[in-house]
């Protein structure tokens, strides 16, 4: 070892400039070495955070189809609720809509009103439309009536109903008062 040592002092009093320009060669190297080690993990950190964004990004194109399914369907519920909307001031058609299920129920309608309903404001898209009706028949035509109504195209509200025995002796025996609300526009 005292060989080596011998011999690089030699060599520094023989080429001064040659031992300062291979230490700093070293200083530059190690520093060199340093600042890419840190840049070399800023930009694994960068590469994951990127990986990762794109993962979410992947989930999310893979996801489309199922979104774009689920929106078309209900942007179809919407146009099917807004084709079926009780208009207010059209009270024949409103009126029409329960006296046609009074003909395939096989139930008589025996009074059948329009309320009148709450005042709307010009926000408001919808507002429900209150009726009042009594109707008589047997026990499976006023369930079928009622059936009709839950499931029909007009979506609507049970506000009040009174089951009672027909008052008339040609009914079959059940009278319905009911109370509905009906969604509409104003």
């Amino acid at each position: 070892m005292s060989l080596l040592v011998q011999q690089l002092s030699d060599l520094a009093r023989r080429s001064p400039l040659a031992v300062i320009s291979i230490i700093l060669i070293l200083l530059v190297g190690t520093g060199d070495y340093f600042f890419l080690y840190k840049r070399r993990n800023e930009f694994a950190e960068r590469y994951e955070r990127t990986r990762q964004d794109g993962e979410t990004i992947l989930l999310s194109l893979n996801g489309q189809p199922r979104l774009s399914a689920q929106a078309t369907t209900v942007e179809e519920a919407l146009a099917y609720i807004d084709k079926n909307l009780a208009v207010e001031s059209d009270l024949a058609g409103n009126l029409d809509y329960f006296y046609q299920i009074e003909k395939s129920a096989k139930v008589h309608l025996i009074s059948l009103s329009q309320l009148s309903s709450q005042p709307s404001t010009e926000e408001e898209a919808y507002h429900s439309i209150p009726f009042s009706l009594r109707l008589s028949g047997a026990y499976p035509q006023v369930l079928d009536y009622l059936h009709q109504l839950e499931t029909g195209p007009r979506l609507l509200r049970v506000k009040n109903y009174r089951f009672s025995q027909a008052e008339s002796a040609a009914a079959d025996g059940l009278a319905l008062d009911l109370t509905v609300e009906v969604l509409g526009r104003p």
